[in-house]
């Protein structure tokens, strides 16, 4: 028996949030991992931070729109399908590198196979849900990110540590990379079934331009939403993907002790904040700015007692108050879009949306704190850099943002 209308939106937006999850993990696999990759590869701060960022987000930003185009004639479920089995593949094949070239090639595949998921995830979402809760479906979908960021730090952590413990002639590192890859590939056949059950796919007729110019048109309320959340973004991805190694270097943590920190923080803090910022847009307003700046002024004030503090449990306190807020003002990021835009271009507008937040959020992130931690590298303390790097390139950026969502509430108001 076929499921009700909400029933069956519900239950799509648990699985879109369960790729999301897995995708994630995939992707910030290396974060857990950075230090024996380091002393493996002889690899710095500078190149780590190129490819968490740059290898990764460029090639994944350049491809959203191509794959969006590839969706009106694909099913968006198949599509996910093959874009979830190419990331499995591409993680995999970090494992298998044996320089710092070949990992960041392994890198631009994982960027390429993931530059599906959020436009095909959203469009299936958008036409499953009802309007009432589309909020609430969304925000699921973005809190899957936390759970695979939380994921990837515990698991990859708790992998490392039980390799380690065993006699082989195979690094850890590149063990953990093998075995999350292979998780995502059941889920893979999973969505080749949906395929079959979900109408939502081919939408002949619908062209990028159009968004564009759409966008365009309402430039002076989408900009400010947007840079906004693009603020968050490169926030979010440079915390996740550092916070573990500040950690180990300012508080004497093993990898696999730190995974277990940051991983709980980001999992169960992300979740509640993503959580709570759907909730809050369905009641307030779908990506009120109000709720952009509460997020964005959260991560920012969280940012000095993580990166100054000698005492580990206030450091983690505010990661996870950091992680929060940042998650409330990615939800709202995401759920404003789809109330700024027509039903008719949601998928387009997402596609240009996250093309403008991967190219710019996630690739300047990581490679900014990773590349400043390099030239602030202190002789007398290894995590002083990095500290340094992390709260004046986040600060600043918080900064940026608080504005932005100020500038794009001072418009709603106006064309209230």
């Amino acid at each position: 028996m076929p499921l009700p209308a909400r029933d069956q939106g519900y239950a799509v937006a648990i699985l879109m949030a369960l790729v999301h999850m897995v995708v994630v993990g995939d992707r910030f696999l290396l974060s857990i991992l950075i230090e024996p990759i380091k002393v493996e590869l002889a690899l710095r701060d500078g190149t780590i931070g190129l490819l968490q960022g740059p290898a990764f987000a460029v090639v994944n930003g350049l491809a959203v729109i191509p794959m969006v185009l590839l969706a009106r004639r694909w099913s968006l479920a198949w599509l996910l399908a093959a874009a979830l089995a190419g990331s499995s593949i591409a993680t995999i094949a970090c494992g298998l590198a044996g320089s710092g070239a070949l990992l960041a090639a392994a890198r631009m595949m994982l960027g390429l196979a993931q530059a599906a998921i959020g436009p095909a995830a959203l469009g299936l979402i958008v036409a499953t849900m009802t309007p009432a809760h589309a909020g609430r479906g969304i925000s699921m979908f973005t809190g899957g990110a936390a759970l695979g960021r939380g994921i990837a730090m515990i698991g990859g952590g708790a992998l490392l540590a039980i390799f380690a413990g065993l006699s082989g002639g195979i690094a850890p590192w590149r063990m953990v990379f093998v075995t999350g890859g292979l998780i995502g590939l059941p889920l893979a056949l999973v969505l080749l079934g949906l395929g079959r059950s979900v109408g939502a796919g081919r939408r002949a007729g619908v062209r990028i331009g159009a968004a564009f110019r759409h966008m365009l048109a309402e430039r002076a309320v989408l900009l400010p939403h947007m840079l906004s959340a693009l603020s968050a973004v490169l926030m979010a991805q440079a915390l996740t993907n550092w916070a573990a190694s500040l950690l180990i270097r300012l508080h004497g943590l093993t990898p696999p002790r730190a995974g277990l920190y940051v991983g709980l923080a980001m999992m169960l803090a992300g979740a509640f904040g993503h959580g709570l910022g759907g909730l809050l847009a369905d009641r307030w307003g779908r990506g009120a700015p109000k709720l952009l700046l509460l997020g964005l002024a959260m991560g920012t004030l969280a940012l000095w007692p993580l990166t100054r503090t000698a005492d580990l449990p206030l450091a983690l306190a505010a990661l996870v108050v950091a992680a929060i807020g940042l998650s409330i003002t990615l939800a709202n990021g995401m759920i404003g879009l789809q109330s700024l835009v027509p039903p008719a271009l949601r998928v387009e507008a997402t596609a240009i949306f996250l093309t403008l937040v991967t190219l710019l959020g996630t690739a300047l992130g990581p490679w900014a704190v990773g590349a400043a931690s390099q030239a602030l590298a202190h002789p007398t303390g290894l995590g002083k850099g990095l500290a340094d790097a992390m709260g004046g390139v986040l600060g600043l950026t918080g900064l940026v943002g608080c504005g932005a969502a100020l500038v794009a509430a001072r418009q709603r108001r106006a064309r209230a």
